[in-house]
């Protein structure tokens, strides 16, 4: 909209259209009603208050922004500053609801020319609203239905209605009223001539009629339910019975068996119906506390002599009669005591290499009592586990092995020259040399047969392991060290020269290298503290150890407090950042180092074994070598 054109709209402050002549004379008479042509635009309710005047630029008054002033002329300052903020909310919330942005374009004067634009708008609305001829008639009132008209009555107390009637407290006429609304009947009113009217059919007048429940829609696909016929109850049974027996087959067929099993068992739904004679003995037994069902069971020889039903203790009932030697329940089990199970035959491997089915392996004892004893079940077993030996695991080729598989052919010479599984299970290992009587288990036999130059390697490799020995003690001796200056902090907080309520606390002991410790604990200072679990001040003896050394010309300052605290930090825990976490950064350094040290002394003992195991080997397989010869060719 054009900038004059805004001014000569907002210039038009008059509620309704017309010319001038028709303005000056609702100026003249606000309650005169001939207005000549401008009549149809007045609307029709009439008013009987006097207008109220318009407040331009009124002095004191508060805009909500102050961007909105001033008010433009003929405006009213309310009105404004309404149509003012509802600019600026369109400004906030077109910017995403930003509060800086807002104010920027009221500082810049767009809100201004907004609200000018809004108020034009508003005008011209109230201008196409006030141009009604006719406006809308008062709602009459509802009539009441000829039917329930009241009609004048007989009784006395409509005369005076408060004066016959006996007070009643207020829980009283709570009730009364209560009852009036609760009570239905067709009976004549005691307050009207004519009785109530009744409805029809149950059906209320004037009431829309009752829903018809649809059934639902059918889904695409879906079969409409069938509702079984129920069977009619016998003549003398309970209907209690009955809904005890349907609850019990409903358990009993729907019931998830818990326990894995290899046996079918029928359902108690499809089994038929037996004695108690015949179904249970009446006991309880197992963790279930079921009866014998003629379930397999099997007994618990560990002290209790209780029965187990194999479904309720996970156990497969094909291996309880296969495998199972001796069972023992949870509460019989022990470190020394547990349930013994017997060797399975070696076939079964086989089924589990080839990714056989479990009902397709073999899942019998083995014959281990039998003379001689056996790893399979039958001998047929033992046959096919041979040649799956020969005909999966061995090489077919036959090239030699050299170094790698071996074929049939080596396999089997290795079978004809071994006598019994204990040579066949040796095969590959490095030769051992015999035992003699009486030896030392601890003492390898190796020592015996080393050359020179392992016994002088065998020497540096000890005297490596005394000094990583002691360092590991040092740092396990610092460590205890860390815990006694933690000890001594609160006689430092609690020392009376001591200002700091929360001091650092840290010793400059704990600064000292393997050396400088070494040498400290071989003092009296170190050696009265680890004997006796507390440490004290500084020595003359030690007090050049991890302190500041100050030369001749220079003047060494006095300490703080006196010389008990002469080497623990005062200074306040937040403030001290040389030692801060003293007391968690040391003892993790002792404990890496000591881990680092272990590795060390570990590698070391295996480097000495290897030299003795080395020698053995070599003295066990002299006679192997023994026709070998070198040749020297250049």
């Amino acid at each position: 909209m054009d900038p004059m054109e805004l001014s000569a709209a907002l210039e038009d402050t008059s509620p309704f259209g017309g010319n001038n002549e028709d303005r000056s004379q609702l100026e003249s008479d606000p309650y005169s009603t001939n207005f000549g042509t401008s009549f149809d635009t007045l609307p029709t309710m009439p008013s009987s208050d006097p207008p109220s005047s318009v407040s331009n630029n009124k002095p004191g008054f508060k805009y909500k922004y102050p961007e909105a002033a001033p008010t433009p002329p003929g405006e009213d300052d309310t009105e404004w500053n309404k149509v003012y903020t509802a600019a600026d909310s369109r400004f906030y919330n077109r910017n995403g609801k930003s509060a800086d942005k807002s104010r920027k374009f009221r500082q810049s004067g767009e809100t201004y020319d907004l609200a000018l634009v809004m108020m034009a708008e508003k005008k011209e609305k109230l201008r196409a609203g006030g141009t009604n001829k006719t406006a809308k008639a008062k709602a009459a009132p509802k009539k009441l239905p000829a039917a329930i008209k009241t009609e004048a009555s007989n009784s006395s107390r409509d005369g005076t209605p408060w004066v016959d009637r006996v007070p009643m407290s207020i829980s009283e006429q709570i009730k009364s009223e209560g009852r009036a609304r609760k009570a239905t009947s067709a009976a004549p009113s005691s307050k009207q001539g004519t009785p109530v009217p009744v409805p029809m059919n149950g059906v209320k007048m004037g009431s829309p009629p009752p829903k018809i429940d649809k059934p639902p829609p059918k889904k695409k696909g879906t079969a409409a339910p069938v509702k079984k016929q129920t069977k009619p109850k016998g003549p003398g049974e309970p209907i209690a019975l009955q809904h005890l027996l349907l609850i019990a087959n409903v358990g009993q067929t729907d019931r998830p068996n818990p326990r894995p099993s290899n046996t079918n068992h029928s359902s108690a739904a499809t089994r038929p119906p037996a004695s108690d004679s015949e179904s249970n003995d009446g006991g309880e037994y197992c963790i279930c506390r079921g009866p014998d069902d003629h379930r397999m069971m099997v007994n618990c020889e560990g002290g209790c002599n209780e029965w187990y039903h194999c479904e309720c203790i996970n156990m497969d009932v094909d291996d309880a009669r296969e495998l199972l030697d001796k069972y023992i329940c949870d509460r019989c089990r022990d470190e020394e005591t547990s349930t013994i199970w017997r060797r399975m035959c070696r076939y079964n491997n086989v089924g589990v290499h080839l990714g056989w089915k479990p009902d397709d392996c073999c899942r019998k004892a083995a014959r281990v009592t039998d003379e001689p004893p056996s790893k399979y079940c039958s001998d047929e077993h033992r046959l096919a586990f041979l040649e799956f030996v020969r005909d999966v695991k061995v090489r077919q080729s036959d090239l030699p092995s050299m170094g790698g598989q071996l074929n049939v052919h080596e396999v089997c010479s290795i079978l004809e020259q071994v006598k019994d599984n204990a040579e066949l299970q040796a095969l590959g290992s490095k030769p051992r040399l015999p035992v003699p009587e009486g030896h030392d288990p601890e003492r390898p036999l190796g020592l015996d047969y080393l050359t020179p130059e392992e016994e002088e390697a065998l020497q540096n490799i000890e005297a490596k392991k005394i000094v990583i020995q002691k360092r590991i003690e040092s740092y396990s001796l610092q460590f205890q060290l860390v815990k006694m200056v933690t000890d001594r902090r609160p006689t430092a907080i609690n020392h009376p020269e001591v200002k700091e309520k929360n001091p650092c606390g840290y010793d400059n002991r704990l600064a000292l290298n393997e050396h400088e410790f070494a040498y400290w604990m071989a003092t009296q200072e170190g050696r009265s503290a680890f004997e006796t679990g507390k440490l004290g001040p500084r020595t003359e003896e030690t007090l050049s150890l991890s302190t500041r050394q100050y030369s001749p010309e220079h003047q060494q300052p006095p300490p703080p407090v006196s010389e008990t605290f002469n080497s623990v930090c005062l200074i306040s825990t937040k403030k001290c950042s040389r030692h801060r976490n003293w007391h968690k950064v040391h003892p993790d350094d002792c404990r890496h180092m000591t881990i680092v040290l272990k590795k060390e002394l570990e590698k070391l003992r295996v480097q000495a074994s290897e030299i003795i195991e080395d020698a053995e080997m070599r003295e066990a397989s002299k006679e192997y070598y023994a026709h070998n010869t070198v040749e020297q060719l250049f």
